[in-house]
């Protein structure tokens, strides 16, 4: 299971690393990880159970438990769903931002574990490996809700972006189903 985990690290680092050699914004210094214990990502990916709203509040749970401090953990509420994103800020020197997200909702047959719970769970994981070093990027990890019922939540909070942070923001990786197929990078595309 932890040679899956690696690779599922590795694919979302691997693609803000491309963004960086594509000059696309990301600082080298945005790279100074205090890896996360092999236990630590093993036990967070365990935690799978439980429907959409149990699954939100394990999500938030994780955060705090990385460190994610009150003030800069929040729940937005989104129009259209019963639960909302849960949003950790991890402030960085400059006003330049990188986002990064998965869902966290699952379909009601099976467990959900790989679609997406695989890449929701890294959340807090990438979250402890960068709070501790300097980083020029405020990074801002998003567990979306309600992607199985047509990406309500993240099309509520790409909607909500105003043109000032929308300027501000240099990339978002969006995690979704890590570990089943090869890394793919956008550069210039855009769903929204």
């Amino acid at each position: 299971m932890f040679n899956l985990i690696l690779r599922l690290k590795f694919c979302a680092i691997a693609a803000i690393v491309l963004l960086t050699r594509l000059g696309i914004g990301v600082c080298a210094e945005d790279f100074q990880l205090s890896p996360v214990s092999r236990e630590v990502v093993e036990t967070r990916l365990r935690k799978y159970t439980g429907n959409n709203k149990q699954r939100e509040a394990t999500l938030r749970q994780l955060f705090v438990e990385a460190g994610c401090s009150d003030q800069n953990i929040s729940e937005q509420q989104v129009k259209g769903s019963k639960l909302p994103n849960v949003i950790c800020i991890l402030p960085g020197s400059s006003d330049r931002v990188i986002i990064v997200g998965a869902h966290f909702d699952r379909v009601s047959e099976g467990d959900g574990v790989v679609d997406n719970w695989s890449s929701a769970s890294l959340l807090p994981s990438f979250y402890e490996e960068l709070k501790n070093g300097p980083h020029k990027h405020t990074y801002i990890f998003v567990g979306f809700t309600d992607e199985e019922q047509g990406e309500v939540g993240s099309r509520f909070y790409a909607r909500q972006m105003t043109k000032d942070q929308v300027a501000a923001t240099d990339a978002m990786v969006n995690m979704d189903t890590l570990g089943l197929g090869p890394t793919k990078v956008w550069v210039s595309h855009s769903s929204y």
